[in-house]
């Protein structure tokens, strides 16, 4: 009888756990879902193709290495590595190139310039006089070309474009003021 007992409990404690896990699982893709559209963080890639499962601890990295770029900006470093980052958040750097890969859509490089995208928007959103030039200086890429193609990539357009059209807008908007 105490064993059935035993055996009773244990099995609760198994379906605790689970339901405990899916729980988590769900609040981390919210959370996941929050910070992206809080801070424009590459999104979650679904690849079905992929023989790799997600997992809750994948996730876990993955929004840590989302972090830590957004706070500390050591994509502005240009020999900032794939190693320097997997020193940063505690993984090798196999794991994290294959988590960034399933969670982004990206590769290492593809997924620091999305940063440096970003942050040259930042810039040029704070400061409308930078030339194109200084904005790709500025955010760590090695060469306007780079800039370019990369920016394009991201954003759909040049960067030359996406500045006139967000200056005209501001212009607009000041004018209506």
């Amino acid at each position: 009888m105490p064993m059935n007992l035993l055996s009773l409990f244990l099995a609760f404690l198994l379906v605790l756990a689970v339901a405990a896990g899916i729980i988590l699982l769900k609040h981390l893709h919210k959370k996941e879902a929050q910070l992206q559209s809080a801070l424009g963080t590459p999104g979650l890639v679904e690849t079905s193709s992929s023989p790799y499962e997600m997992s809750a601890i994948d996730q876990l990295l993955y929004d840590r290495c989302c972090r830590y770029m957004t706070e500390h900006r050591p994509f502005l470093v240009d020999s900032f590595s794939l190693q320097d980052l997997a020193n940063a958040v505690y993984t090798n750097k196999g794991y994290l190139s294959k988590t960034i890969n399933r969670f982004s859509g990206r590769n290492f490089r593809q997924y620091i310039n999305y940063y440096r995208v970003m942050y040259a928007m930042e810039l040029y959103r704070k400061n409308m006089s930078l030339r194109v030039s200084e904005l790709a200086q500025l955010s760590g890429f090695h060469s306007t070309t780079s800039f370019f193609q990369s920016f394009k990539i991201v954003m759909g357009e040049p960067p030359s474009h996406w500045c006139s059209r967000v200056r005209r807008k501001y212009l607009k908007t000041n004018r209506n003021d």
